[in-house]
């Protein structure tokens, strides 16, 4: 059995994701759009060089509680009844 961890950065993320909110208090559309703005804004978060492990962690976080909160969405996308 392994033994899971869970970080303050990853469950901080979780939670700003789950209220719809990524850097700067940005709202993001519940929807494929919404998820791939946010997955955008991770990536040039990056490229700028502003992405450390605990950042990592938090933004992987708001992805995960994006989608948590919005699973009619995703369940629909994913072919899912």
């Amino acid at each position: 059995m392994l033994k899971q961890v869970t970080t303050q950065s990853f469950t901080r993320g979780i939670f700003w994701g789950r209220k719809g909110i990524f850097h700067d208090d940005l709202s993001i559309e519940h929807s494929e759009e919404g998820t791939v703005e946010i997955i955008q804004n991770l990536i040039d978060f990056a490229l700028e060089g502003n992405l450390t492990e605990e950042l990592l962690h938090q933004d992987v976080g708001i992805v995960v509680g994006f989608v948590f909160s919005h699973p009619e969405v995703f369940k629909t996308l994913g072919g899912g009844n």
